[in-house]
């Protein structure tokens, strides 16, 4: 029987080096078929990132990042080192990119260690403030929701008080506190500590700074210790406890010592139902700031707005209500003029803008000028006069719509006509600045007086009105058409 002969590694790597040389000697001699000689593609698709705390958002985001085995959009070809030696390929290493050093088994162990403190007794027996790392949190930590089972809740069922979490936001929270040195801005999760008696308080804080969260779930139950608010921070921070290799941070805990179920549901409601959102103005004109750099169009709109309310060479420097708080002087908010402002200059405008050569910030401000120069009794808020009763002729305040909402977001919406069509009216910018000064200057005829017999003002408030009074205006500009009347005409 013939002997058979197994290659060794080094010999196999030989006879790949030799193959690859085989295979750059055909290249040089035009002898390589031409699918050896294009290169081999490799595509990928990164996972997509949503923002943080969004539940329609974060429903729709991937919360596993794609591999070749997982990801279809992924190509990655595999080839064995007897595979090259066949077919004169060898394999490609894998691209690297922005890598981190891998952590040594040490270090592993290091950031990974479990910490258990108790940080402070704010009232003896009643309240303290803890800080665990997240995986002695979810260990040691229960969440009452409506399909687990409380033992002490009063329902038949024993069902708890919260809505299930949603795990698809979890990804998202653990890469937000990952970030940089955003682990250092865990806000403190409430938790509920049901013991009741002040031995047991005592026995619960030596077992607990010990670490022996075992010993505590045998003593005082599994449910011992429950998650009031904070579920999802839990949830999002184990997760990245778990994903990222160097995360390990110590979360505050605030805990209440001695609730019972219906105290923990009537904390959580308080919590949840009574506390007030920031306003979108206030979050908004916050992320002009947060964002700047950003080209997105959602950026820029917020600048352009910005730039409006706050500059000292726009018409709306000082009218503007910059925080959302209830104020009759300023009745457009910053979160108003800036849908208004996406709603006059999309995407496709300022890039027809910037492409003839106008910043749209200058633009938006020219225009609003214009408006407030043909419409200037209404813009200054000018009083009627009028005879008092004793014949002496005295000033009476007039309420106009012009800087309320729906005026706002129904002239930004005509600005847009007006600004695609000034576009298009000649190839200079004197062309362009005359031919919005044509159209805006047909908006003198505007009564934006508010009151019930002015048809001018018959649409209702804010962004619900919109439509109504743009389609007014846009006739009186487009079709010389007023309410009832034909202006050219005079009929």
């Amino acid at each position: 029987m013939a002997k058979t002969n197994t290659l060794t590694r080094g010999q196999k790597a030989a006879a790949t080096r030799a193959a690859n040389k085989a295979k750059a000697e055909a290249a040089s001699t035009g002898t390589a078929s031409v699918s050896e000689l294009l290169p081999r593609t490799r595509t990928t698709t990164a996972p997509a990132v949503k923002p943080m705390f969004s539940d329609k958002d974060e429903a729709k985001a991937n919360i596993t990042a794609p591999t070749p085995e997982n990801d279809p959009t992924t190509e990655v070809p595999y080839v064995t080192e007897a595979d090259a030696a066949d077919t004169h390929l060898t394999p490609e290493p894998e691209e690297k990119v922005d890598e981190k050093p891998a952590l040594s088994a040490e270090e592993k162990a290091k950031i990974k260690k479990r910490k258990i403190a108790l940080a402070a007794h704010i009232v003896p027996g009643k309240v303290a403030m803890l800080t665990l790392t997240p995986d002695a949190l979810q260990e040691l930590a229960f969440v009452s929701t409506y399909s687990s089972t409380d033992e002490q809740s009063s329902s038949p069922r024993q069902h708890g008080y919260q809505r299930e979490p949603v795990e698809q936001r979890f990804p998202s929270i653990g890469r937000y506190y990952a970030k940089d040195d955003n682990r250092h801005l865990i806000t403190p999760i409430i938790v509920s500590v049901r013991i009741y008696k002040p031995e047991d308080h005592v026995k619960f804080n030596q077992l607990l700074v010990k670490g022996d969260i075992r010993t505590i779930h045998q003593e005082f139950g599994r449910n011992v210790v429950s998650v009031v608010d904070g579920q999802h921070r839990k949830g999002g921070l184990f997760w990245a406890w778990e994903n990222i290799e160097d995360f390990n941070a110590d979360v505050p805990i605030m805990a209440f010592y001695g609730l019972h179920y219906a105290d923990e549901a009537n904390l959580f409601d308080d919590i949840n139902t009574n506390q007030r959102k920031l306003p979108k103005a206030l979050i908004e004109s916050t992320k002009v700031h947060m964002e700047a750099g950003e080209k997105s169009h959602a950026q820029v709109i917020r600048e352009i707005a910005f730039a409006l309310a706050q500059d000292g060479d726009s018409v709306w420097h000082g009218l503007v209500n910059m925080t959302g708080a209830r104020d009759p002087e300023k009745p457009v908010t910053y979160e108003g003029l800036r849908r208004s402002t996406g709603n006059m200059l999309n995407d496709r405008l300022i890039n027809r803008l910037e492409a003839r050569g106008f910043r749209p910030e200058d633009v938006a401000k020219k225009y609003w000028a214009l408006v407030a120069k043909v419409s200037a009794k209404a813009w200054n808020n000018v009083p009627r006069l009028v005879s008092n009763d004793e014949g002496e002729t005295v000033e009476e305040p007039v309420k106009y719509r012009i800087k309320d909402l729906v005026g706002v977001a129904a002239l930004s919406r005509l600005g847009h006509d007006i600004l695609t069509s000034a576009l298009e009216a000649g190839k200079t910018e004197d062309d362009f600045n005359s031919a919005v000064a044509d159209m805006v200057t047909r908006l003198g005829a505007v009564d934006w007086e508010k009151q019930p017999r002015n048809p001018w003002m018959a649409s209702s408030a804010g962004f619900a009105g919109m439509g109504v009074l743009y389609d007014m205006l846009y006739k009186l500009v487009y079709l010389d058409q007023a309410p009832g009347v034909h202006i050219s005409s005079g009929e």
